[in-house]
């Protein structure tokens, strides 16, 4: 596929094998193929523990390298090997499912997010065992679950139940990679979400549409009940939301501020938007809006008759699927209970909110002495600048660590900002994900 080295291009070939299984976690598909298959690598690698954990429902895979020194710290490297749906597959290039190689690019479905990833990090793995005769200064324990797509389900139950067996002094988080300046990010938080459905239903069936004028319809008490939750600034409407917000320290704003590639122009030029931007009247708001502060987002609407022509249609149902992300020290029920008692407070009794998924936020400085140890081995490799940021506009699991293992979390990877994650044509950069193994051995010889 690649010219390369003769266990570089073993372990290419394993993560070919990786993305032919479509374990995608929001269709329940090849889950238990995928963690079958990461199980043997570890496996081969004669892990001294290698562990599938199916109790909650997403299989876990759990490998442990031993340390022969005495008080060795515990490196953690966490993963994921569930994936996005590939759909819609016309508007790949190539076979979603098929690790492809074309212009200095690796392509398909997981490459970035997250396989690539999980592939890279065994491959640094095996490389230091072959040149240091399977003697290691650092255990070594991957943690690989299958549902980080889907919100993560099981895992904090994984966590709790394995916590005495995977303390750790550092978390390697799953993905990362480059941003707009061709720096290598360095990533110390996630924001939290919770999603929701509102569903109206104002009648036992749809009516003729002449009845508009005096019937109001599940369509309008829907929309009216989601334009009341924020306000046209943008800013959330439900009373209590914001009493649990905490503040960004000086540094975290000062991270944000110095290495944050997002400004207004970035996102009207990248995305072609025509709708104007909320809160960007300064880059200093639009950062602390993105950054450090909870948004409400519909994710889907739908109501009554949706397919071509015309049907006079009055409907008696209308359902929508919304989100709100969430920033430290928010909690996902405790939001999702104030809009449920915001709408009933409002008189809309017909709309009924249903709590689907949640996870914690968590936020770090970047400032612990693991995580300096992680700048020092990214410098070996990695040219110019680092950038350092205090958390991520998207979601993920890292509040579920913080809270068992209250250890260091770097979230550092292969991406770079055209990698395509979620969407056709997902991809990486050969040199890039070369260049995260050798970082990878880097940070294990850091232990030496």
């Amino acid at each position: 596929m690649v010219e390369t080295t003769k266990i570089r291009q073993e372990y290419l070939d394993k993560l070919a094998k990786l993305i032919k299984i479509p374990s995608v976690s929001a269709k329940n598909t090849g889950l238990k193929e995928a963690s079958n298959l990461i199980a043997g690598f570890f496996e081969e690698l004669k892990a001294n523990r290698v562990e599938i954990d199916d109790e909650f429902e997403f299989p876990l895979v759990i490998a442990k390298f031993d340390s022969n020194q005495e008080n060795a710290k515990t490196l953690l490297i966490y993963n994921h090997y569930d994936v996005q749906p590939a759909e819609p597959f016309a508007l790949w290039h190539s076979d979603p499912w098929t690790l492809t190689e074309r212009e200095g690019k690796l392509y398909g479905r997981g490459v970035d997010d997250d396989k690539g990833n999980l592939l890279a990090r065994i491959t640094a793995l095996a490389e230091y065992l072959q040149d240091k005769k399977d003697q290691l200064p650092v255990n070594i324990i991957f943690v690989v679950e299958g549902s980080e797509e889907t919100a993560s389900r099981g895992l904090e139950n994984y966590l709790k139940k394995h916590r005495r067996s995977l303390e750790n002094d550092l978390v390697i988080w799953e993905s990362g990679g480059y941003n707009q300046n061709e720096q290598q990010e360095v990533g110390g938080g996630t924001k939290g979400i919770v999603t929701f459905d509102l569903v109206a239903k104002t009648a036992q069936r749809d009516l003729h549409s002449s009845y508009a004028p005096v019937v109001d319809s599940a369509a309008w008490q829907l929309t009216s009940a989601i334009n009341s939750l924020r306000d046209p600034d943008g800013r959330i409407a439900v009373p209590g939301v914001y009493d649990q917000v905490r503040p960004a320290s000086d540094r975290e704003k000062q991270l944000v501020e110095k290495y944050s590639t997002i400004d207004a122009q970035l996102l009207v030029k990248s995305f072609k938007l025509s709708a104007p931007l909320l809160n960007s009247q300064t880059r200093a708001k639009l950062l602390q809006s993105l950054y450090f502060s909870p948004a409400l987002n519909i994710e889907g609407i739908s109501s009554g008759y949706e397919e071509n022509g015309v049907k006079t249609v009055l409907p008696a149902e209308a359902r929508a699927k919304l989100e709100i992300r969430l920033v430290p020290d928010q909690k996902p029920r405790d939001i999702f209970d104030k809009v449920v008692d915001f709408l009933k407070n409002k008189g809309f009794n017909n709309v009924k909110a249903v709590y689907t998924l949640g996870e914690d936020p968590y936020r770090s400085d970047l400032s612990s002495p693991e995580i300096e140890r992680v700048l020092k081995a990214m410098h070996k490799v990695y040219q110019g600048d680092l950038a350092l940021l205090p958390t991520s506009q998207g979601t993920g699991p890292m509040a579920y660590f913080d809270e068992n293992f209250h250890s260091s979390i770097a979230a550092v990877g292969i991406g770079y900002p055209n990698s395509a994650d979620h969407a056709p044509d997902e991809n990486v950069r050969i040199k890039d994900y070369f260049d995260h193994i050798d970082f990878i051995k880097e940070l294990i010889k850091s232990y030496e």
